[in-house]
């Protein structure tokens, strides 16, 4: 779509819904198109939007929506998280109680057309009963299980609302400043009555 050499009284929130191939993370974002003149490149911050899919959801105010030309060319946003539950198994589990440490790691980008995603997952296992009075911890009774996942896919986008922009009419303008001067006159001539 090409929104070149917008004028301010055509202007538009536009909002688009967004989906990353192969995935469950999609989104919808929205901007206003009013400072768009159509020539080169030009950037909008991203009013209003969501990434979500996965562990949580991704705020995206403020992101930036990219256009050529006028032309939309796609979306720059990046994130991450990061995620540490603890539990102590119960002593009666097989191998006594066990103090595990799940942690999750996760980075994205979206530049354009293309999302990169990171994630990372460590499980963390120690025995308990190697605790010593000091808060030292004997490791020989210490696991890790790491696992690292990078995944690259294409975002398509589409958009699916052009809110015009609310303009004032020229007559509610008018009428309100005509009836603001009509009470400031009434007020006056009230107070030189008294």
């Amino acid at each position: 779509m090409s929104l070149a050499g917008v004028d301010q009284a055509q202007a538009a929130v536009l909002t688009y819904n967004f989906q990353v191939e192969n995935s469950s993370r999609s989104g919808f974002f929205k901007l206003n198109n009013s400072s768009l003149t159509g020539i080169g490149f030009e950037s909008i911050a991203v009013s209003d939007g969501r990434l979500e899919g996965g562990e949580k959801y991704y705020n995206l105010a403020g992101a930036t929506a990219s256009f050529e030309q006028g032309d939309f060319r796609g979306l720059f946003a990046s994130g991450g998280y990061n995620v540490i539950r603890e539990y102590i198994s119960p002593p009666d589990e097989p191998g006594g109680a066990f103090y595990w440490v799940h942690e999750i790691y996760e980075s994205w980008s979206i530049g354009f057309t293309y999302y990169s995603s990171t994630n990372e997952t460590v499980h963390r296992k120690i025995n308990y009963q190697s605790y010593i009075e000091d808060g030292s911890i004997i490791t020989d009774s210490y696991e890790i299980y790491s696992r690292y996942i990078t995944s690259d896919a294409h975002v398509s986008y589409t958009l699916v609302d052009t809110e015009p922009e609310p303009v004032p009419e020229p007559l509610a303008v008018g009428g309100t400043a005509l009836a603001l001067a009509g009470l400031t006159w009434l007020k006056h001539k009230k107070k030189m009555a008294v």
